[in-house]
């Protein structure tokens, strides 16, 4: 690589591109106080080489990364870590205590990933998913405090896009790195009328409710930003709390009625996604952008397929 990609966002937190599937799809954060710094997400095998270049540009040297900090352990914001690490001895892994286990020993991370892209995809997507040393990971309980340099993070664990997954609230910037918990939001789907953003209810552990109380949870902080994952950082509005609930919504009713049609399914996850994009834009320009959005479409179509089958058992218990 001849040129690290990210951008510096202001408040000593920098944006690296992940270089998942494809640019502007995934990243990470650097986060810097004093002379210490801490890395948010590491993306896959695959962004390392990235976000290696990116510490070179801004003259970070080894021992000032005292943290890596993946929101939670989806091979996307974790799949990296082990081969990161690898370029850091004395850097400490921090994670939700849910996702520890899989950290040590992802066997598990990756057969559920494999069913869900194919092997070649996977190779393609993830690389190398290595295993971390027990002694490198230290959990995160609900409500604790990172110190960095001067810096505070407070970690809050939240359910419904996975149970291993916490966000962080900075208080210097008043923003969250958020994960997944906050959707999606891609370069593109900032409108002048507003924000769009897409709830991420990817396989799966997806819970409409439970979502819910996370996005309500986070807002009621009345935070100035989300740095989202999924990608960049997010000016918050009120107006987007309420159109990831309005998802939500509607993504629980048609896990109540999903009788097994996958494909009908994804069509009503992208006429969900439209219809909001309506409120931001033109009708004849939604289409297109919804279609835009297909495969997160189809992934959170299979998180919805996974939850609506999982009340059909209980209700046939």
């Amino acid at each position: 690589m001849n040129k690290a990609v990210f951008e510096a966002l202001g408040d000593d937190i920098y944006c690296i591109d992940a270089l998942y599937m494809a640019p502007d799809i995934a990243c990470c954060y650097l986060v810097v106080s004093g002379y210490e710094c801490a890395l948010i997400e590491t993306g896959t095998a695959n962004s390392v080489e990235n976000i290696l270049a990116t510490l070179k540009a801004l003259s970070i040297d080894e021992a000032q990364l005292r943290y890596v900090i993946p929101t939670h352990v989806h091979l996307d914001h974790a799949g990296g870590a082990g081969a990161l690490l690898q370029h850091f001895p004395d850097v400490e892994l921090l994670i939700h205590p849910k996702g520890a286990a899989h950290m040590i020993d992802p066997t598990r991370l990756i057969a559920s990933s494999q069913k869900v892209y194919g092997d070649e995809l996977f190779a393609k997507l993830y690389g190398d998913v290595l295993p971390l040393d027990a002694n490198r990971v230290r959990v995160l309980d609900d409500g604790e405090t990172i110190l960095l340099g001067k810096r505070r993070l407070r970690v809050q664990h939240t359910r419904g896009h996975a149970d291993h997954h916490f966000c962080l609230f900075d208080e210097q910037s008043r923003g969250w790195f958020s994960g997944d918990m906050f959707g999606v939001s891609y370069a593109r789907q900032r409108y002048a009328q507003g924000s769009y953003v897409m709830p991420a209810t990817t396989p799966t552990q997806f819970d409409p409710a439970l979502y819910q109380d996370s996005v309500t949870a986070l807002c009621e902080v009345k935070p100035r930003l989300f740095y989202l994952t999924h990608y960049g950082a997010l000016v918050f509005e009120e107006a987007q709390r309420e159109r990831l609930l309005r998802q939500l919504d509607r993504y629980a009713l048609l896990g109540r009625e999903f009788t097994g049609d996958l494909k009908s399914l994804e069509a009503s996850v992208l006429d969900a996604t439209r219809a909001e994009l309506a409120k931001l834009i033109p009708e004849s320009q939604a289409e297109a952008e919804a279609a835009a959005l297909g495969v997160d479409a189809t992934l959170n179509a299979q998180g919805i397929a996974w939850w609506g089958n999982k009340l059909s058992l209980r209700r046939t218990a």
